[in-house]
């Protein structure tokens, strides 16, 4: 009889199918939440004021994309590591340029901003920018960008010696409009500095090659030989400061530009009538008397033409042989002419051929001379013009810069002369000098009288000769005639002896008379318009060569 085989199977009770089934709902949820807790981030702030673990959310267009999870110090003790999680459907939105700034109650020169957080607290809002994702570090801005990265537009740089009443964030204007603002304001050496401006789209191609920017800031106010102007934009760049930008006067839109061009900042919007063009040239004048009353930004006119200005007055463009060791160093004039107002061509070799042909002209004659304007201000300005009456000059070079041949034409320099003239009459020995010609002329009377003696005593001679033929009278004749040359010869020495007396009262002679002559011309131009003494001659507006106006 066989033995049965005995077989145990195992088999898995159905009591383990819900344990079972519990796990792997639980790995589920675990790899769900895995899948949808999204990206973690680290972004740097200098300071974590109003970001709370846990609380403070992260939101883009007012959208929650994510949460701040940890934030602690880092390593450098001076910077905040703050820890969130980006949603899994928001990862797109971590882009290389993406920025993260905390919204929080602001007050600035643009008004008050985020008073909503005074409720709900802080929070962190994201910007999405245009480069490619997969950036998970950041650095926070402690404030929030001036223009969103995505916008459309123009940015611009101008260059300054100066930012008075400039920030961030200020308005730029075109015609009174808001059309920019200015993005950052950084210093470029010890002598200049940069400002940043963004134009938006469609306005950034109002911005052409020939646009000038001025600060619009405050208002402007200018008193010069000519006139008293004052000049405010609006409002709101008046009290809080402001960047605007025109064409000049007269001048037609350029090309447009690239974005990152540079651009001058004027101080004002007379400055940009002033220097239209985009070339000029400098050149240096040296004068030797004083020139009170000549301010930088006075006008440089040809014949009653402005062609340029005044840009400084300082005796740093002189070189030491001529300031240090020079016996009376004459005062140098910076001044700025525009080829395009002489010449009519506003380009790069346009301030070569300017200076070729001004080198021309002197050789003929041009000189520049310091006028004055007014008698009741004060005020100078510089002329260029021809003097056939004096030597021509050359162009010579001081320093890095070419000189204009400088002369004395106006009002001081007619007084001056009359001065000295007065000083060296003073100076003559008139007293002695008539002595001498009374006793000059006392000498010539005793003379002729002598000589009328000796034609009457030949005269009677004469008569006398056909009865006293051989007499004494006949024979002393020519000894009387040899006494009244040697008379008339010393009377003649005498008279012609001073030739430093003679010399010295022809030139003073003469000065008299070309003091005089200019005296004359002041008078003929005072009766012809009295009103010249006090207002100076008429002024007109600058003629800008190429123009209808």
């Amino acid at each position: 009889m066989n033995n049965p085989i005995i077989k145990k199977q195992t088999r898995l009770s159905s009591v383990w199918i819900i344990p079972l089934i519990a796990i792997v709902v639980s790995l589920w949820f675990v790899v769900q939440h895995y899948m949808q807790r999204g990206t973690e981030i680290e972004i740097r702030f200098e300071s974590a004021e109003g970001i709370e673990a846990g609380r403070t959310l992260i939101k883009t267009l007012n959208v929650e994309v994510g949460v701040v999870t940890q934030v602690e110090i880092n390593q450098d003790l001076k910077t905040v590591r703050v820890l969130a999680r980006i949603k899994s459907q928001a990862e797109d939105l971590l882009r290389q340029d993406s920025q993260f700034w905390v919204v929080k109650p602001r007050v600035g020169s643009k008004g008050i901003s985020g008073l909503g957080t005074l409720l709900s607290g802080a929070y962190i809002e994201l910007e999405p920018g245009n480069d490619y994702p997969g950036k998970t570090s950041f650095i926070g801005l402690e404030n929030p960008p001036l223009t969103p990265a995505n916008k459309k537009g123009l940015n611009i740089y101008l260059i300054s010696d100066s930012a008075a009443s400039l920030n961030a964030g200020d308005p730029v204007l075109f015609k009174g409009f808001e059309v920019g603002q200015v993005t950052q304001i950084e210093i470029l050496n010890a002598s200049q500095l940069k400002t940043s401006l963004f134009i938006e789209s469609p306005y950034d191609k109002m911005v052409t090659s020939h646009t000038r920017f001025y600060n619009a800031s405050g208002i402007s106010l200018h008193i010069n030989a000519q006139s008293v102007a004052m000049h405010t934009d609006a409002m709101e760049t008046t009290l809080t400061g402001g960047i605007a930008f025109d064409l000049p006067k007269f001048a037609k839109p350029g090309r447009q530009v690239v974005d990152g061009t540079e651009f001058t900042l004027y101080a004002d919007r007379q400055s940009i009538d002033k220097h239209p063009y985009q070339y000029s040239a400098d050149y240096l004048l040296l004068f030797d008397r004083s020139v009170r009353g000549l301010n930088v930004g006075e006008v440089v006119e040809y014949r009653g033409i402005k062609v340029g200005s005044v840009i400084d007055i300082d005796f740093k463009y002189l070189p030491k042989e001529q300031f240090e060791q020079a016996q009376n160093p004459k005062v140098p004039v910076l001044i700025r002419i525009d080829p395009g107002r002489m010449i009519d061509e506003d380009g790069p070799k346009s301030a070569d051929k300017l200076t070729k042909l001004l080198r021309t002209h002197i050789n003929r004659g041009l000189k520049a001379a310091l006028k004055t304007g007014s008698l009741v201000t004060g005020q100078s300005f510089i002329q260029l013009d021809f003097y056939p009456d004096l030597a021509a000059g050359t162009m010579q070079k001081v320093g890095r810069y070419h000189s204009i041949p400088t002369t004395a034409d106006d009002l001081d320099s007619l007084i001056s002369n009359m001065t000295a003239f007065t000083h060296k009459l003073n100076q003559l020995p008139l007293e002695q000098s008539v002595e001498q010609i009374n006793q000059t002329l006392a000498g010539v009377n005793k003379t002729v009288s002598s000589l009328e003696q000796t034609v009457n005593s030949l005269n009677k001679l004469v008569q006398s000769t056909d009865n006293f033929v051989g007499s004494e009278a006949l024979n002393e004749l020519p000894v009387k005639l040899n006494q009244l040359i040697e008379a008339t010869q010393t009377s003649l020495n005498n008279l012609t002896s001073d030739s430093g007396l003679t010399n010295e009262l022809n030139n003073t002679l003469l000065k008299l008379k070309s003091t005089l002559n200019s005296v004359q011309r002041a008078a003929d131009k005072v009766e012809q318009k009295p009103n010249s003494v006090i207002f100076g001659a008429d002024k007109h507006s600058d003629l800008i060569p190429g123009s209808d106006k």
